[in-house]
Formats: structure tokens, sequence, C-alpha cells
């Protein structure tokens, strides 16, 4: 059985933290909030192939999904996070979302012309499994409201098989800012990604400066899927995650 605390903190009296793989839980030495929140918690006795664990956050190991699976997305913090990126993919701001505003902001990406054929090919098609796992068909009727976009988003939060597909879209978005494929973005490719979504450069710059912990000028794509997901499943309102899709909507 694992015993942990939930979004992988750690009280500050403790001395040592529990981490868990699938196969087993260990101590080990005390790591700091701040840390965590940077880089995440992870077991070096992780036994999972390196392509299953690429961009697998902190927050998604069986230990922590078996402690509260049916016991988030109920604090408000997390609810603004959702109408944040609801407010995001409602690209005519009509207050409802359709799978063609999900495919015109995948346009978006694909049009900066950095995904090779086969990326973009791949992305599309992620892009649709997602609609149709998430919200049903494919038609001009199917409108997702703010409300139904939450109990939609409730529910991949609390069912373990939909929350590991939820950052699938994410190494995409990085490829395709990554204008030299050098597997790391600087703040002017970040801002590229801020301008498809419609956001500002400011808050691309600002939001760059938290994500990026150790102050190099660059980000790397796993530090971009990790905060990217981390902004859907955690409700730690320290985490600079919720920096990463722009400034949160105000209710």
């Amino acid at each position: 059985m694992c015993s942990k605390q939930s979004d992988s903190k750690v009280a500050h009296n403790q001395t040592d933290a529990l981490s868990c793989t699938q196969q087993s839980c260990l101590l080990t030495p005390k790591i700091t909030n701040l840390e965590l929140a940077s880089r995440g918690l992870s077991s070096k006795h992780d036994t999972k192939p390196h392509h299953e664990r690429k961009y697998q956050s902190s927050s998604e190991s069986d230990c922590d999904l078996e402690g509260w699976l049916g016991k988030r997305g109920d604090s408000d913090f997390w609810r603004r996070k959702m109408r944040t990126f609801h407010s995001i993919l409602d690209l005519n701001k009509d207050g409802v979302i359709s799978f063609d505003d999900f495919k015109l902001l995948a346009d978006g990406f694909v049009d900066l012309g950095h995904l090779s054929e086969k990326h973009t090919q791949e992305f599309y098609k992620v892009i649709q499994d997602l609609w149709e796992k998430q919200f049903g068909e494919i038609t001009a009727y199917n409108l997702i409201s703010v409300e139904r976009f939450l109990e939609n988003m409730h529910h991949v939060l609390n069912d373990k098989r939909l929350v590991r597909r939820a950052h699938s879209f994410l190494p995409y978005l990085f490829k395709a800012v990554d204008k030299d494929a050098s597997g790391q973005i600087t703040v002017e490719e970040f801002k590229l990604f801020f301008n498809v979504l419609g956001l500002k450069e400011m808050d691309a710059v600002l939001a760059f400066r938290a994500i990026d912990s150790n102050g190099d000028g660059r980000i790397s794509s796993q530090e971009f899927v990790k905060h990217g997901r981390d902004f859907f499943v955690t409700e730690d309102e320290e985490r600079i995650s919720k920096y990463f899709w722009g400034p949160l909507v105000e209710h």
C-alpha cells in the first residue's frame, strides 16, 4: 500500500519523503517544496520504458493516482484554471467551444512551419482522438459550454486511464515552437507559443521566467510538458504551472 502526501508535497518538518513507483515505495532525503514545484519528485527505480515515462510528471505515479482518484477537481482554484483554458480554446469568444475551435488552434501551431509532415499528421490525429474521447462526436452541434467543460475535465482528472493521456498533445506544441529543433526553447520561442494562443507577449515573458526555474534562459521539452500537464492535474496554488497558459481568468 502506498502512503504519500498529495501533489508530491513535503511538509516542512519532515526529514524524509516517501516516493513511489509501480513496484515499491521508499523513503528518500527531504526535497524542498520549491524543488518539487520546479522539477517534480521522481524515483530512480522506475522500471517503465523510456518512451512511457519521458513526459511523465511527478503527479501521475500509480500511488498518487490511487490516492486521489474521485477526490480532485472541487477547488475554486482548479475550476478557475479550467475556465482559463476553456477561454483560450474559445477562439471567437462566444462562450462555447467546438471541434472547429480545437482544430483551428492546432492549425495555428502547424502554420508556424516547424513540424515535420509526420509530426503534423500525428498532431492532428492526437487532437481528434482527444476530442472524441473527451467530448464525443465531431459535429457542428456538439458545443462545449464552460460548465460542461468543467464537468468533463473533472471526470478526466479522476480517471486514471484518461488523466494519463491529458498531456498527449503537449510535445507537439513544443516541437511547433522549437524553431531550431534544439530540444530547448528560449523566451523568444515561448513568445510564439503565447502568440498562437492569442496571449500577450509580456505575459509570455513572465510565464517563461516562472517556468525557467534555474534561470538559464531555456526550457526543455520535459519541463514544458510537465508544467503544461501539471496545470490540469494539480490544485496547489503554489505550483508554477499555474502560469503556463497565461493569466488566469478572474472567476
